[in-house]
């Protein structure tokens, strides 16, 4: 199983979108709620580092590996959640 680290900040709305997202598809779907998701506050968190650079929120990666930045679908979270489990 894979680990889905989000960066975000409070007061965005795509960001604020998207974790709601995964709540409701975690809710939803139970099989997706083994997915693992690190929420980072790139505002709250101290000389964070993510693995590539970024320019937008919220960004998604996987191992490593930039899967989405800037505004994301539902569906496009979902299939990120079932490619982690």
């Amino acid at each position: 199983m894979s680990t889905i680290t989000l960066y975000h900040f409070e007061g965005c709305p795509a960001c604020g979108r998207a974790k709601e997202w995964i709540k409701e598809l975690k809710a939803e779907k139970p099989e997706l709620a083994k997915a693992q998701v690190d929420l980072v506050d790139v505002h709250k968190t101290p000389d964070f580092k993510a693995p590539a650079p970024f320019q937008y929120v919220p960004t998604f990666f996987k191992d490593g590996k930039k899967l989405v930045e800037g505004a994301v679908t539902k569906d496009k979270i979902e299939q990120m959640l079932r490619e982690a489990i």
